[in-house]
């Protein structure tokens, strides 16, 4: 079978409108159909899944969970609280350094060497870092770190280093006088942070 042109001028016109609108249909559907079809799959899909939880949430409310949900936040809540008694601001530092060396006196050890190692900038809390050193017997040490670990604020000591103090004076026989240097970090809640 011979495929026949169209001879008249008329139906040549008619052809290349029907070829140009079979071209635009298909340009249409290539460009801007189906990118839209894809689009709205991943729509309904979304719609689909909200659907979803949304009856599952219904049906937990219905079972009475919107009270264990309660509950739970109320535990949030509880912990929250505590969090920002443990944090604290930076106008309270001087205070914990007070407090750390009440700490040590109470034991009986000399509190000796403070300094200001800086302070880390962080998103939440500023991290304040000092060195210190305390100079003792080494149960009264143990003791003094324990005092500062039952803090009401967190004050973590670190990089501790035993030695051998300079001077035995005054020591009881079988014991040894030990200073202990080491660091102190406190974090400090920034303001608008919590």
């Amino acid at each position: 079978m011979e495929l026949k042109l169209p001879t008249t001028q008329r139906d040549q016109l008619m052809l290349i409108v029907i070829v140009l609108a079979a071209a635009g249909i298909y340009l249409f559907h290539l460009y801007v159909y189906g990118p839209k079809a894809i689009q709205l799959d991943a729509l309904q899909a979304r719609v689909d899944s909200l659907t979803a939880q949304n009856e599952t949430a219904r049906r937990d409310v219905a079972r009475g969970a919107a009270s264990e949900i309660r509950a739970e936040a109320d535990r949030y809540g509880r912990i929250l609280t505590l969090m920002r008694q443990l944090v604290p601001t930076a106008n309270e530092v001087p205070t914990l350094i007070e407090q750390i060396s009440t700490a040590a006196r109470r034991v009986g050890l000399e509190l000796e060497d403070i300094r200001p190692l800086g302070i880390i900038r962080g998103d939440v809390f500023d991290t304040h870092k000092y060195n210190m050193s305390v100079t003792g017997p080494y149960h009264r040490i143990g003791e003094f770190f324990a005092g500062v670990g039952s803090m009401t604020r967190i004050v973590a000591p670190m990089n501790v280093n035993l030695l051998r103090a300079q001077t035995q004076a005054g020591m009881p026989r079988g014991e040894t006088r030990l200073e202990a240097q080491f660091e102190i970090q406190t974090y400090v809640a920034k303001r608008g942070g919590s």
